[in-house]
């Protein structure tokens, strides 16, 4: 085996570990699942550029599930800096569109080598494609650099120091890759050195971003641990967390979240969670908030001038999404469908 081959052979596996590593964790996050599918895709486009040699034309195949490297590390950067709504529709349209145009890239080329198919539609689909992607993959690099960079300026300093340990890996890997394949003599570019260079830099983002992460969960759990609420803040958390939710009604807000009344109140979510299985009895956040849209509806089932509202109506009112989510809940905390219970109530009146 040649040690090109070897190196890449390496980063393979390497990448298949990573995504394994971040997709079990038992405390994942957002950005470890897509972490994890960003190794996974960086697993399959190193293995087409591995095979290209010995299982040319079909290696296409694999690149056609390897197109997702840069998009994927894009949408991780997102979820990574950014504490609110990270991904959004238009972000995974944009992630599709370069995605896309990759897939066919791939399977056209697959075409015309199986089938040594030489048309002029062939060669303009072909170039159409390859003008797109030389459009859509310098903005995903920029994109990539910016949700660093945007942290630098306005951050606390935990946020910055991750900043420049993320834009300096990010930085090395493609300005400095950029510079060396420029100044490398065309003979060496046209055999194996850009496949070194492309293999080194794989292994520096997996490696520094893996880093990254376990940095930024080890700060997180020693900040958690050295602003740990006391005996006596949790009580005056509690007032304020009952407050919003019930005397103000929050409950009722159909996509109310935990991190909603963390920011509100400007504390972490941790504790929110603490309070809530320390003061309010309650396994987790929705459920104490789940149990008092029930009370609610039960309400509404009571009373007599709303016998022909429709359950799914009943629902939406004491805050569900839909008729579904509700009647699970109901039963969950009553025994009782809401029909079952407006049926059982007009028959004890």
């Amino acid at each position: 085996m040649e040690l090109l081959h070897l190196a890449q052979l390496i980063i393979v596996l390497l990448s298949l570990t990573l995504a394994t590593y971040h997709f079990r964790l038992k405390k994942k996050q957002l950005l470890h699942l897509i972490f994890a599918i960003f190794c996974a895709s960086t697993s399959l486009y190193v293995a087409h550029k591995l095979t290209s040699t010995i299982w040319a034309p079909y290696h296409h195949l694999i690149g056609v599930l390897g197109v997702g490297v840069s998009g994927t590390y894009w949408l991780f950067a997102r979820a990574f800096f950014r504490k609110s709504n990270p991904i959004n529709q238009h972000h995974l349209i944009f992630v599709g569109l370069l995605s896309a145009c990759l897939i066919l890239q791939h399977l056209l080329l697959l075409y015309k080598k199986l089938w040594l198919v030489h048309s002029v539609w062939l060669s303009i689909s072909t170039n159409v494609l390859t003008e797109i992607v030389a459009i859509l993959y310098p903005g995903m690099l920029i994109l990539i650099f910016w949700e660093g960079y945007r942290v630098l300026n306005n951050s606390a300093a935990l946020q910055r120091k991750m900043a420049t340990i993320y834009l300096s890996s990010f930085i090395f890997c493609v300005v400095s890759v950029m510079l060396i394949g420029a100044t490398l003599p065309a003979e060496l570019l046209t055999g194996n050195g850009r496949d070194w260079l492309s293999t080194f830099s794989f292994l520096v983002i997996l490696l520094s971003t893996h880093g990254l992460i376990l940095f930024r969960q080890q700060q997180l759990n020693q900040k958690e641990k050295n602003t740990a609420p006391s005996v006596q803040e949790e009580p005056a958390l509690a007032q304020q967390i009952y407050a919003i939710l019930v005397d103000e009604k929050r409950y009722l807000e159909s996509n109310l979240r935990v991190s909603d009344i963390a920011r509100e109140l400007n504390v972490p979510e941790y504790r929110i969670r603490s309070v809530m299985l320390n003061h309010f009895n309650a396994k987790n956040f929705n459920h104490y908030v789940n149990q008092m849209r029930i009370e609610y509806a039960k309400t509404i089932l009571s009373a007599p001038d709303k016998n022909d509202w429709p359950v799914l109506v009943v629902g939406i009112e004491s805050g569900f999404g839909s008729a579904a989510p509700f009647t699970r809940a109901f039963k969950e905390f009553t025994g009782f469908t809401p029909g079952q219970y407006r049926k059982q109530q007009a028959e004890t009146k």
